[in-house]
This record gives structure tokens, C-alpha cells and sequence, in this order.
């Protein structure tokens, strides 16, 4: 609320950022999956002093920079320049809280990235220790680079201690830290095998080629056994209020009424389970017959199963950034009782210098609606208000704002799925004058159609 909005039309900045989150987590988790494989498979090549693996890592390390530096690089500058645009209340959060943290992240990635190049570079030009030795490097920085980045992914679900605290070791040692830890890291080794199985589907000799894509399909079968566990052990850390949402949807499933979550949890199964039967049937028990097309498909589902699971793990914290602590529209939860007194736009640093100028209720309306409600819904694109708010009138909505301003879970059924609305009475007002040309020319052609 104290900062310039970014309004997106249509799909909402919220899509913008998990578009380019999802594509990123997928290269990202390579770039960690992919330094342990390649450590390992050295390894081994290093053991058997086998030519024929050493030549495939060249080719696998080449596709490997490539697409962890450049396209990784450009995805993950991209979430910043997003996040920072929709969620700039949350980003600076999180900055402020961690400042120590991001930075020690930062050099690890620095020295990740040039380990990285000199590690393709200097295939041939120092003896096979040596280059084995930059292997693990890589590894050892890729992996710490995950340590640090997953105590603040973590945290923004299970701030933990920190909420009292608020030191932010608290906040990186979180309930959910070494769940979440287990389970990025199997998912990062099952990734990293289905790179491996694009650029071992191209190799030309038929029994090597058999030998590299059965050796890359066996780096799926870790998530598969320790997943289903650590997956348990995670889902007893998180709020009791998540878990709740995720099984009353499954047990209304049955009527075809059951939550987004527990959609999205469904397909996710769903999608793992595909995969985990392709892996088997395909890759491992029959090799010879595994083509690039195939590896490609397979690559395909894996990045759907990534999106999927990511889109859970966000929603699980909805409708906070930090998970009882700032709301996902950038308003903290303890300022809440304040603005709803004193007035948002009164207090709102950014809001409230636009609302002098403003000509009407409605314009001030307006900006309620885009600091508190956009970064969830959109006019008439993604949760679009026409289609929630159908044919109420100003009145109607006006009710309707009343109970999402209250604090009290038993007065505001919506208050575990949405943010409290931080307004006073003159700006419920206000905002309820907005809402009703919303969904105007909706009514208007109800009306015309004789439907009212």
C-alpha cells in the first residue's frame, strides 16, 4: 500500500509471477540436480575410465551452462522485476527480514555460476582429477545456494519462531525447512535425470545409449520412494487451517464441490504417478525403444508436475505473502484494526496521494480495490469481480464488504481464504460505489433480456 501499483489487465500480476516462477523453479532445480549428476556420473566415468560417458558429459555439461546460466538467469531476474512490480510490500519484507541471507545466497550463486563456466571450459585442458574436483565444487555451491533459498521459501508459509523473534535464523530454521529440504532435493535429482534422458536420447550407438538413458531413468526412482514420506512429514508442519481446506475438498469431492487445493493436490498425484509408471515402462525397462521425442513428452509432463506442485505450495499460505503476518495485498495483519479505524487511504502512503486528486467516491473506490483486492482478482479477467459479484446492487455489495471487514473468523467465513478488508465505513462505502459500475452493464443486460 506504500508503494506504486502495477495493474496487469486480464490474467493479474499474480500469473505473471508464477509463470515465470514455474518455468524458473524447473530450470533452477536442474541447476542444483543437475551439478550432483554431473559430479556423480564423472564418478563413475573417473572409475571405469569409460571415454564413451566422458564424451556424453561434454555434450550434457554444454546443454547444462546453456540452460542454467542463460535461460536461468533471464527467469530468475525476470521474478524479481515481477515480484517487485505486483508484491513490492512483500518483496521488501522479505529483503529487510534476510538481508544477511540473500547476500550469502548471492555469493554462493556468483561462485556457482563461475565454477559453472570453468567447468566446461576445462573439459580436456587439466588432467580427469582436477576436473572432477570442479564437479564437486559446483555441487557442493549449488547445493548451498538451496540451503539458503529454502529457508526463505519455507519461511513465508511457517514463519515459526521468528513471528515473536524476529530473527531471521528463526525464520530460516522454520517448521517446514528440512521437509521441504528433502523433498526439493529428491524432486532436483528426479529433474536432473530427465535432462539427462533428452541429451542420452541423442546419443547414436544403440547399447551405450541403452546404458545412459536406464542409468538417467534410476536418478526418478529416489522421489518416488522417499517422496510419499517426506511429502507426509511436510504436511504435518504446516498450518492446521491448510490442512483443513485440503481434506474438507476431499471429502466433498464426492459431490463434485471440493476446494482448489485439493484439485490441485488430486492432479498433482495424478500427474507423479504418470510419470512414475512412464519411468518404469519406458526408460528403464525398455531403453532401446526410449527416443528424443519420448524424453521430450517426458519432459513436458515434469514441468507440469512442477507447475502444479508449486501452484499448491503457494496457495497453501493464501491469503497471506507471510503466513499470518502480511497479507498477500502488502497490509500487515496487525495494521489492520488501525486502518480500518483511522481510514486506509488516510494512512496509505502511495493510495493516499492518489485519492487527492480523485473525483469521485467511486475513483476512491477504485483505489481501494486495486491496493487491496487486485493482487487476488481482476475487473473482468482471471477471479474477475463481474463474474463474483454477478447482479448485486450497491447495497448488496455494500452488505457483503461489511463482513469482509470483520476481523472475527466467526463473523467472516471468507477470513481463512481472504485478507480482512482494512477500510473504514466512508470508504466501504466508497469502495461499494466501484464494485456497483463493475457489474453495471451486466445487470443493464439482464434487465434488456427480461432475466430481472
Amino acid at each position: 500500500m506504500n508503494y506504486p501499483l502495477w495493474v496487469v489487465p486480464g490474467i493479474g500480476g499474480t500469473w505473471i509471477i508464477g509463470i515465470i516462477s514455474i518455468i524458473h523453479v524447473f530450470i533452477s532445480h536442474f541447476a542444483v540436480g543437475g551439478g550432483i549428476f554431473l559430479a556423480l556420473a564423472e564418478e563413475l566415468a573417473y572409475r571405469r575410465q569409460d571415454e564413451r560417458i566422458y564424451d556424453f558429459l561434454k555434450q550434457h555439461s554444454r546443454f547444462f551452462v546453456l540452460v542454467t546460466t542463460v535461460a536461468g538467469a533471464i527467469t530468475g531476474v525476470g521474478i524479481w522485476f515481477s515480484i517487485s512490480l505486483v508484491s513490492p510490500d512483500g518483496i521488501a519484507s522479505l529483503i529487510q527480514s534476510f538481508t544477511l541471507a540473500w547476500a550469502e545466497e548471492y555469493l554462493f550463486f556468483v561462485a556457482e555460476l563461475a565454477t559453472a563456466f570453468a567447468y566446461y571450459y576445462t573439459w580436456d585442458r587439466i588432467d580427469r582429477a582436477q576436473h572432477l574436483k570442479l564437479a564437486r565444487l559446483y555441487m557442493a555451491f549449488s547445493i548451498f545456494t538451496l540451503v539458503i533459498i529454502n529457508g526463505i521459501l519455507t519461511f513465508m508459509l511457517t514463519p515459526g519462531k521468528w513471528m515473536t523473534s524476529h530473527y531471521w535464523l528463526d525464520g530460516v530454521f522454520n517448521p517446514t525447512y528440512f521437509p521441504s529440504l528433502t523433498i526439493r532435493i529428491l524432486i532436483m535429482l528426479a529433474i536432473a535425470g530427465m535432462y539427462a534422458l533428452i541429451t542420452s536420447s541423442r546419443i547414436k550407438e544403440p547399447k551405450f545409449r541403452a546404458f545412459m538413458v536406464r542409468y538417467c531413468a534410476k536418478w526418478l526412482l529416489p522421489v518416488f520412494v522417499l517422496g510419499p514420506i517426506a511429502t507426509i512429514w511436510f504436511f504435518t508442519q504446516i498450518p492446521q487451517a491448510s490442512i483443513s481446506t485440503i481434506f474438507t475438498g476431499i471429502h466433498a469431492s464426492g459431490l463434485g464441490n471440493f476446494s482448489i487445493l485439493a484439485r490441485t493436490l488430486y492432479l498433482s498425484l495424478v500427474l507423479s504417478g504418470t510419470i512414475l509408471l512412464f519411468a518404469f515402462f519406458g526408460p528403464y525397462l525398455n531403453p532401446r525403444g526410449f527416443t528424443f521425442g519420448i524424453a521430450v513428452m517426458f519432459m513436458i509432463c515434469g514441468l507440469c508436475v512442477t507447475g502444479t506442485t508449486e501452484w499448491m505450495r503457494e496457495m497453501l499460505r493464501k491469503p497471506y505473502v507471510v503466513y499470518g503476518y502480511l497479507y498477500s495485498n502488502g497490509i500487515h495483519k496487525d495494521d489492520v484494526h488501525d486502518l480500518t479505524k483511522d481510514g486506509f487511504l488516510r494512512k496509505s502512503k502511495w493510495a493516499g496521494a492518489l485519492a487527492q486528486s480523485a473525483k469521485s467516491d467511486a475513483e476512491k473506490g477504485e483505489l481501494i480495490f486495486r491496493y487491496q483486492c487486485m493482487s487476488c482478482h481482476t475487473v473482468d479477467g482471471y477471479r474477475s469481480m463481474k463474474k463474483l459479484l454477478g447482479t448485486r446492487d450497491e447495497d448488496a455489495i455494500n452488505n457483503f464488504l461489511q463482513i469482509l471487514k470483520e476481523e472475527d473468523p466467526q463473523k467472516n467465513n471468507y477470513s481463512g481464504i481472504m485478507p480482512t478488508l482494512a477500510a473504514n465505513e466512508e470508504e466501504i462505502k466508497e469502495l461499494a460505489k466501484y464494485l456497483a459500475t463493475v457489474n453495471s452493464v451486466e445487470r443493464d443486460r439482464e434487465k434488456q433480456l427480461g432475466l430481472k
